[in-house]
């Protein structure tokens, strides 16, 4: 029910209240008035009858009560001293001896006791309420003289009053119901504004204010009601504010956040959990293990809520390989633990940089331990004698330390030249280079180690390639080095050949042989450091390991990319995308 009913509702209740207690009051008054001036008006013709009757001398009580009764139009009564009825103007003589003493009654006793005696009681006699006045008399006829007035003569006065009295009170009812519509309307609309405004400033709505001007009460409500709008804005704005922050610092943190309640369900996530988690779709009022079934994560969890401090924990995400770092940390509020807040770094990286230098280091030792082994055992040999008793043989041993003193030479060169490249200030000197007059300088390089295995070596460069930004020095290298896998691994009488063509703003470079490929499964690997598809035959060769390791990153530091193709006994194309000038 709106406020405007309940008040229109007050002023009705609060109307039929004064009405009816108005209307109860006032026939109540003009009731006991009406009695009051009969009683005055029977007492006096109680006097002038007593007067009559103590001039009467010598007749009948029973004569004089009827012509009393007659001149003044009431019921007049004769009552000795001992109580006995000696004349009723309403009775004739025989029935006066069935007549009881009115001796007690109170009319009569207050009569002869105080000179007047009035009274309202049921008469048996006439079977009515009666009004009756009693005077004493000094006449041998009677003691006292009783005149009495049926009361059923005020019904037609009271059904008049009564009338009069319910049409004002219907009157005054029609009109409270019209003005208590108007009023209820008039004092509703200033509350009801009130109470529109405080609506809207309760479901954050800005700029609301109540207008002034209503009365003085409800101006200090309009007034208390806008100060509240005002610190309300404030607040928001502020908390408005922190949460656009603390949103900006979720969204670009590259670590992953979640925050859960003390019941295990997800508050607040952020993108980077998401994306590591690989969790599509809304998370938040989730339980976490109906969100995430990682047994690692929710171990770590449960962890947490068992012990109530800081866990530590690694994470791996097969699916992804990645490696996580979570740092889990109780929320604690005013009432005591409120949840928890958990932090995921990715330390894959970390990790794989980890391994990658252990294998580094492992692969550096075995590469270094044969050779230097070889050394070692031969210089020894030669030590203990061989050099002068077989001087032939001598010089062999010799031309064998040699021969390994320059595979270490190149290990060691090509270790430094692939941490040059990895460091973080490594410089290129670019400049717009002719791709095409490079690849020609790295085909007349390489010309006479494939002519000693009758591999044909060839180029294609049509002119309209553009020129690239490259360090003429490295970008050789990297030629070079192609060239140099492939005519190690490419058979005798085998091809060998340069291609190059322009896609969009990219100069594409393959170098295609006719050897003895790669396997598939050795595709994803032949780039990383010492990785050999076959060992014995790479060692055999000569090579190090690090060539396409430092041909990828050299490519990589042009802001270009590498890419092998190859089939098993079919040869391999390795392709080179460099952005063009």
């Amino acid at each position: 029910m709106s406020f405007r009913w309940k008040l229109f509702l007050s002023y009705i209740v609060l109307s039929l209240l004064i009405s009816g207690g108005g209307f109860g009051y006032v026939n109540h008054l003009l009731e006991q008035r009406l009695v009051e001036e009969s009683r005055s008006n029977l007492q006096q013709q109680a006097r002038l009858a007593k007067l009559l009757l103590e001039q009467q001398k010598g007749q009948p009580a029973q004569k004089l009560a009827h012509k009393l009764g007659a001149a003044i139009k009431s019921r007049v009564t004769l009552i000795a001293v001992d109580g006995r009825v000696l004349g009723e103007s309403d009775l004739r003589d025989d029935q006066l001896f069935g007549i009881d003493n009115h001796l007690m009654r109170p009319e009569v006793q207050q009569a002869l006791k105080t000179g007047s005696g009035s009274a309202i009681r049921y008469s048996e006699t006439v079977r009515a309420t009666m009004l009756y006045v009693a005077l004493p008399v000094a006449s041998d006829q009677a003691a006292v003289l009783r005149l009495a007035l049926p009361l059923e003569s005020f019904d037609a006065a009271k059904d008049t009053l009564h009338g009069l009295l319910g049409g004002t009170l219907i009157a005054l009812l029609i009109i409270s119901l019209i003005l208590s519509v108007i009023f209820s309307k008039i004092t509703a609309r200033p509350l009801r504004e009130i109470a529109d405004a405080a609506a809207r400033i309760g479901i954050g709505e800005r700029g609301v204010r109540v207008p002034t001007g209503k009365g003085e009460e409800i101006d200090y409500l309009a007034r208390v009601l806008n100060e509240m709008a005002a610190r309300i804005e404030d607040q928001m704005h502020k908390l408005t504010s922190e949460q656009q922050r603390l949103a900006a610092i979720l969204r670009g943190m590259g670590e992953g956040v979640m925050v859960t309640d003390t019941q295990g369900a997800i508050i607040l996530v952020n993108p980077a959990f998401r994306k590591q988690f690989g969790l599509p779709g809304e998370v938040e009022g989730r339980p976490l293990v109906e969100v995430c079934r990682h047994p690692d994560l929710l171990h770590a969890f449960e962890e947490q809520r068992e012990s109530g401090d800081e866990v530590t924990c690694e994470i791996t995400i097969p699916a992804t390989n990645l490696v996580l770092m979570a740092h889990w940390v109780p929320l604690s509020g005013e009432h005591g633990k409120r949840g928890t807040v958990a932090v995921f770094h990715d330390i894959s990286d970390m990790k794989r940089i980890e391994t990658m230098r252990r294998d580094f280091v492992a692969n550096v030792s075995h590469e270094l331990r044969t050779p230097v082994a070889v050394i070692k055992g031969y210089a020894e040999t030669l030590l203990d004698g061989a050099l002068e008793d077989v001087p032939e043989r001598g010089r062999h041993f010799v031309s064998i330390i040699a021969g390994h003193a320059e595979r270490l030479t190149n290990l060691i060169n090509d270790i430094l030249t692939l941490s040059k490249l990895e460091a973080r200030d490594a410089a290129l000197a670019l400049h717009p280079l002719d791709l095409c007059g490079t690849i020609r300088k790295a085909q007349m390089l390489m010309e006479d180690h494939a002519r000693t295995k009758g591999i044909r070596l060839t180029a294609v460069c049509p002119e309209s390639v553009p020129k690239v930004l490259a360090d003429q020095g490295q970008l050789e290298q990297v030629l070079l080095n192609l060239l140099d896998n492939a005519i190690k691994y490419t058979p005798d009488g085998g091809d060998i050949a340069i291609r190059t063509r322009q896609e969009n703003k990219r100069v594409v470079i393959e170098v295609s042989d006719t050897g003895i490929g790669i396997p598939a499964k050795d595709l994803n690997r032949i780039f990383e450091r010492f990785y050999r598809v076959d060992e014995g035959r790479s060692r055999e060769q000569g090579g190090t390991g690090l060539g396409l390791a430092i041909v990828k990153h050299i490519v990589q530091l042009h802001g270009g990319e590498i890419a092998v193709s190859s089939e098993a006994g079919q040869g391999s194309t390795f392709t080179v995308i460099l952005p063009a000038a």
